[in-house]
């Protein structure tokens, strides 16, 4: 098991929960000879933005080689705009048209944004836009008044229930309804927050122990990548290779902004390892090593104490 909220990520409008009157507006665009070439993706993080655009993409007739992803943590400025200007004029590789997701909208530069303005106005007609966003109120007006906007919104508890429960029979999970029910109530609507949360409870033997994780709170969906970072901290084949690529993805996302946070979210993890009867040197080496609080080292003090761990 692995990367459930990947394995499952959804590929068709069938697929996905929740959302249905955003969904079936979109569907129903789809089969208009006019219907939009910019459309604006918002919502609360992990509710199917982006997954949302890749199905769009698909019916709309773009191949894989045809859709370009951006995300706007680390393509944000003028050049990334330039190069998008450059690349509409050429035709699609293999599909039909050519589709844009820029992810995190609203991190891009002011300069990224006003060079965007004519090539959303003026979109060619093998041309899509999907802009996603977890904060529209950054977006500057001359932006939105371009988009056909989608609102989508977190999911209630009955609709996150339906969807942990049809992935513990796809992947054949031995997990109660007690347990999912709790996952469902703590996901705090968010799809990809209950899959996360799924995934490292299925790996807990015990109900007991997969109650006392949910209840510790150590755990938020935004922390995808320290789960990542933790077990390949406890792998033994990995290398400082593998360490240093999740630090520089949770520096580029800003995750490291908060050291501190990390930090708990590292020690959180070690600490349901051992609840969950692995007792090894290596868990008890990261502990240590994430003991030390990083108020003063911030970046360099979870580096550090992965070095330790590693050494």
């Amino acid at each position: 098991m692995s990367n459930l909220y990947v394995k499952y990520r959804p590929t068709e409008f069938s697929d996905m929960v929740g959302n249905e009157v955003a969904i079936k507006a979109l569907q129903k665009s789809l089969q208009k000879d006019n219907h939009s070439h910019v459309y604006m993706f918002t919502g609360p993080a992990g509710t199917g933005k982006t997954s949302l655009a890749r199905i769009m993409a698909k019916h709309l007739g773009a191949s894989e080689l045809d859709i370009r992803e951006y995300n706007s943590a680390s393509n944000r400025g003028i050049d990334t705009a330039r190069e998008i200007q450059q690349q509409m004029k050429l035709y699609p590789t293999a599909g039909e048209v050519i589709v844009y997701i820029i992810d995190e909208f609203h991190r891009v530069t002011s300069d990224f944004a006003n060079a965007l303005l004519k090539p959303l106005e003026d979109t060619p007609s093998h041309v899509y836009f999907f802009l996603c966003t977890t904060d529209p109120q950054k977006v500057i007006k001359p932006i939105k008044t371009r988009c056909t906007e989608v609102k989508l919104e977190s999911l209630k508890v009955s609709e996150l229930i339906t969807l942990i429960h049809r992935v513990i029979k796809l992947d054949n999970l031995n997990i109660s309804k007690k347990i999912y029910s709790r996952i469902a109530e703590v996901a705090e609507g968010c799809p990809r927050k209950a899959l996360v949360i799924l995934e490292q409870v299925a790996s807990l033997e015990s109900e007991e122990e997969q109650e006392f994780y949910l209840d510790s709170g150590t755990f938020s969906e935004e922390d995808v990548e320290i789960v990542q970072l933790c077990r390949k901290l406890l792998d033994i084949h990995a290398n400082w290779q593998h360490i240093a690529k999740i630090l520089k993805q949770l520096s580029t996302d800003g995750k490291l902004d908060d050291a501190e946070k990390v930090r708990y979210a590292v020690l959180g993890y070690m600490n349901a390892v051992l609840l969950n009867g692995s007792m090894s040197d290596r868990v008890a080496l990261a502990i240590e090593a994430f003991s030390e609080p990083t108020y003063n080292s911030g970046k360099a003090g979870i580096t550090l104490a992965c070095v330790k761990v590693m050494m």
